[in-house]
């Protein structure tokens, strides 16, 4: 019996101990820490002086070779919007998964009174999500969890996400694709659909561009087995809390061969995801843009599926979103 008070009490001590550790953290160094491991610190500059939020991946940020033309998708719509100020936070391999944590942070008191979101249907695959881009954003997150700030410290130095490359990144998405379910199709999963195409006897150009489609819009998007779902949904409640306007800017996509190349049962896919999307989230309280069949092939800067725009197709993109905020 007194074996089990000693351990007790040497467990109450140490409870204590850490408690003490995790206020004079927060304190002190964490604000300093949440800055540098996460660069939050643009979020807060940025949200003293905008109405307008946006929030965006490669989709803003990444211009090709147009040297002349380096305007994302946000700058040029806050040209489009004489009377608002549009902040922009993009960077390539942003995620659903860190816009929830940028909203988190925003502070009680701002500017803002809408959130433009980007949905890139991409992003829902399992391609993109074992991507090596949004695997090291993964890492930044950490500091951001809704987690004692100590804990968040700690997991940080000791990689809690462990960040992949090359073999092992391949490896993660072979696993995955083969658990990704398809019932919408004649396959099992993913991995069957993209071996049965890997066995075509096609050109090679043509096998590489198929598997291109396949791994970006060969996912079957469901509530329960989606994860960047939940990401939305928490990035909904967050702007519901904190009495922001949503709106999730659905991209467009470059789907102009997909039929051609792989049939209708990718197509049909696609259509469902983008259904699903509608229906979970185009409520009275959000707005769904939808962009997914604005463009045409000549305006995406490479032929397989990516998120990269020549500047007239990120004009028409912005002039879009414009028409829902005049």
């Amino acid at each position: 019996m007194a074996a089990v008070k000693q351990i007790l009490l040497k467990g109450s001590l140490l409870l204590l101990l850490l408690t003490a550790l995790n206020l004079i953290y927060k304190a002190t160094l964490w604000q300093d820490d949440v800055i540098e491991y996460s660069n939050i610190e643009k979020v807060i500059k940025t949200a003293k002086n905008a109405e307008i939020l946006y929030l965006g991946d490669c989709s803003d940020s990444y211009f090709g070779y147009e040297v002349e033309n380096e305007k994302g998708i946000s700058q040029i719509l806050d040209s489009l919007l004489p009377n608002t100020t549009v902040a922009t936070i993009s960077e390539t391999g942003f995620h659903a998964g860190m816009y929830a944590r940028t909203l988190d942070q925003l502070p009680e008191h701002t500017n803002i009174k809408t959130i433009i979101v980007t949905m890139n249907l991409r992003s829902f695959s399992s391609y993109v999500f074992y991507a090596y881009e949004a695997n090291s954003i993964d890492q930044r997150m950490v500091m951001l969890k809704n987690r004692p700030p100590l804990l968040n410290r700690f997991l940080l130095t000791f990689k809690e996400n462990k960040v992949y490359k090359g073999p092992a990144i391949k490896e993660q998405l072979k696993t995955q694709q083969k658990n990704d379910k398809t019932p919408l199709t004649k396959y099992n999963s993913t991995y069957q659909w993209k071996s049965a195409i890997e066995n075509e006897k096609w050109s090679k150009g043509k096998k590489e561009l198929a598997i291109g489609h396949l791994n970006n819009y060969g996912v079957q998007i469901t509530a329960s087995a989606t994860p960047r779902i939940n990401d939305f949904d928490e990035i909904v409640a967050i702007t519901k809390k904190k009495k922001l306007k949503l709106i999730f800017h659905l991209l467009p996509e470059n789907t102009h061969e997909t039929k051609q190349l792989i049939g209708e049962d990718l197509t049909n896919l696609i259509a469902h995801n983008r259904n699903f999307l509608h229906e979970r989230y185009n409520t009275e309280n959000i707005i769904i843009i939808d962009n997914m069949e604005l463009l045409p092939a000549t305006d995406f800067i490479e032929k397989l599926p990516n998120s990269h725009f020549y500047y007239s197709g990120r004009r028409k993109m912005a002039e879009e979103i414009a028409k829902f905020l005049k």
